[in-house]
């Protein structure tokens, strides 16, 4: 197609039109891609960052009033996308550094094992004593490993309260926890 982003990115929103969306992909892949690789030096990552912002692209097609060129729209889509890989990552890394000084024996004993039983039911006990959303958005953000805006967008509430929500879970389960130091 020979025609102007701004032409597609119409075709895309009032016709759905699939050919335009892959057009704008096509366009646009290879320097997004290269942007993403850059920050983050992982084939794997850069795309699935890149990947997320043509999946929200076509999702949002419909909804997206873009003020600026495509390609500034896309280049900040992906800054944010990148940045959000970042702080979970760091997060992620940061709570395995916390576990890689706890001493993990070979075979678990008995005792080991019935330690494990007690925390675990410590920690299901804490979280089934959290009000109901705050509950919700834990069990969202750890075990579903969504992130701060899926929770918020899927239960309708801003993502600073599900930063709040999560904080004080969290701040529970720790003083919940201080006793097993």
């Amino acid at each position: 197609m020979h025609l102007s982003d701004t032409a597609l990115l119409e075709r895309m929103q009032l016709l759905d039109d699939k050919a335009a969306f892959d057009e704008l992909y096509h366009r646009y892949w290879e320097k997004l891609y290269i942007a993403a690789y850059a920050r983050l030096q992982n084939d794997a990552d850069a795309k699935d960052c890149l990947q997320e912002v043509f999946v929200a692209l076509w999702h949002k097609r419909k909804d997206i009033v873009i003020r600026q060129q495509l390609d500034a729209y896309l280049f900040i889509s992906l800054k944010y996308r990148v940045l959000n890989y970042l702080r979970h990552h760091h997060n992620y890394q940061k709570h395995l550094d916390i576990f890689a000084d706890f001493p993990i024996p070979v075979l678990p004993s008995a005792d080991d094992h019935l330690f494990l039983t007690e925390i675990q039911g410590l920690i299901s006990a804490t979280i089934a004593d959290m009000p109901e959303k705050m509950r919700e958005v834990y069990l969202m953000s750890r075990r579903d490993g969504l992130s701060v805006q899926e929770t918020a967008d899927q239960l309708g509430i801003s993502p600073q309260t599900v930063k709040n929500q999560l904080t004080t879970a969290l701040k529970r389960l720790k003083d919940k926890l201080q006793s097993y130091k």
